[in-house]
């Protein structure tokens, strides 16, 4: 008895069948958690994973212009869109105990 009419051999047809079970045991599968997530994230946070993965990305971006091209471009600071400080310290002294400087 045949179930289906195919021009191929047996090998490839029990191959097709083999990566569709394969196809339907963990593709599938792994699509739903990554929905699931998206679904709790989405709930939790407000904003989908991609959003809040590409915010965090902006935020780790330089400051400082990398290149003369670059430089007249507008460039988002770490401070930007928290409430941290950058800051550089430009010298430092060192005291003892008696309140004179260490040099």
């Amino acid at each position: 008895m045949q179930i289906f009419r195919t021009n191929l051999t047996p090998g490839m047809t029990v191959l097709l069948v083999v990566l569709a079970i394969l196809f339907a045991a963990i593709i599938i599968p792994l699509l739903l958690i990554a929905g699931f997530v998206w679904l709790v994230c989405n709930a939790i946070t407000g904003c989908s994973p991609l959003e809040l993965y590409l915010r965090r990305k902006a935020r780790r971006r330089p400051s400082f212009a990398q290149d003369d091209f670059e430089q007249d471009e507008i460039h988002e600071t770490a401070a930007s869109g928290d409430d941290t400080i950058e800051c550089e310290v430009i010298s430092a002294r060192t005291f003892d105990e008696n309140g004179q400087e260490i040099r």
